[in-house]
C-alpha cells in the first residue's frame, strides 16, 4: 500500500476531492493523508473529505494550542481534538509552529500533545523554514522535538519536512516516538547529493521514515521528485515498502 503522509486540499479546493483523489491514484497514491492549519481549514471540514473520497483521503485534525498568542478566537485545544478525534474519525493532528504561533519545544505543548497519545493518534509538526512572514524560523528548528520528544514520551511525534542534511536523523534513532517525514525536503538534497537518501534512511533506521510530498492539486510534480529520490537510492525493496506505507499503516491502523 502507498501511502503520502503528507497532502493537502485548501480551503477553495473543497469541492475538487473527485479531481484530488484521481490525481494521487494515477500517481500511484492508495491513500492520502490530508493535512489541515488551524483556524483555517475547520475538523469538520477534514471529515466531510475523508467521506467524499470513499476511502483514498485518511483526515488529520488541527488545533490551536496557544490562541491567546495569536489573537486567535480561543477553543480548548485538548476537547477540540478529543471531539475531532472520537466524533469526526480523524486520525492525527497537524500543528505549525512558524503560523500557529509557538516553539517546538514549548512546554505549553504537554497538554495537547500528550492528549494525542492518549487518543492513540500520531501528532505531525512543519519542521523547517516557511515562505510566509509569519513566525520565527527558529520556531521550527526540527531540533527542538528533542524536548518535546522527552516531554511526551508516550506520543508518536512526526517531524514533518524533515531535513535529511539536519540532525533529524539523530532525533529518530534516539527516540522511539520520533518518525520523519520526507516532502520537499529530501527530493531537494537527494537530487543533489547521490547516496544521501539510502544514507539517512539507514542511520535512522526504515521503520522511522514516512513518505510524504506535499502534494495538492496542480503540484504532482512533488510525488514524481520524492519518488525518483527513492526509487534511485538502492534501498532493498524490503526498506522502501516501509517508507512508502508500511510504516504509516501501522501509526494509522491500517491493513
Amino acid at each position: 500500500m502507498r501511502i503520502d503522509f503528507h497532502t493537502h486540499i485548501w480551503n477553495t479546493q473543497l469541492d475538487e476531492v473527485d479531481t484530488f483523489v484521481q490525481n494521487i491514484t494515477a500517481l500511484g497514491i492508495d491513500k492520502a493523508v490530508v493535512l489541515p492549519i488551524a483556524p483555517y481549514m475547520s475538523n469538520q471540514a477534514v471529515a466531510d473529505l475523508v467521506t467524499k473520497a470513499d476511502g483514498a483521503i485518511v483526515g488529520f485534525a488541527s488545533v490551536v494550542p496557544f490562541a491567546e498568542t495569536t489573537g486567535i478566537p480561543r477553543e480548548d485545544p485538548v476537547e477540540t481534538l478529543a471531539h475531532a478525534v472520537n466524533v469526526l474519525g480523524l486520525k492525527g493532528l497537524k500543528l505549525h509552529p512558524l503560523i500557529q504561533g509557538f516553539a517546538l519545544n514549548d512546554p505549553g505543548l504537554v497538554p495537547v500533545v500528550s492528549a494525542a497519545g492518549d487518543l492513540g493518534i500520531p501528532v505531525i509538526f512543519h519542521t523547517g523554514p516557511s515562505n510566509g512572514r509569519a513566525g520565527r524560523l527558529e520556531n521550527g528548528r526540527v531540533e527542538l522535538l528533542d524536548d518535546l520528544a522527552i516531554m511526551c514520551p508516550n506520543t508518536v511525534l512526526v517531524a514533518g519536512h524533515a531535513n535529511p542534511m539536519s540532525d533529524a536523523l539523530y532525533l529518530a534513532r534516539k527516540h522511539p516516538n520520533v518518525y520523519l517525514e520526507t516532502s520537499i525536503s529530501w527530493a531537494r538534497w537527494g537530487a543533489l547529493i547521490p547516496g544521501l537518501v539510502k544514507q539517512v534512511v539507514t542511520e535512522a533506521g526504515p521503520d522511522k521514515i514516512l513518505y510524504g510530498s506535499d502534494f495538492s492539486l496542480d503540484r504532482d510534480q512533488r510525488v514524481v521528485d520524492t519518488d525518483a529520490v527513492f526509487t534511485s537510492s538502492g534501498l532493498s525493496a524490503g526498506d522502501l515498502e516501509l517508507v512508502f506505507g508500511g510504516n504509516a499503516a501501522r501509526l494509522l491502523g491500517l491493513s
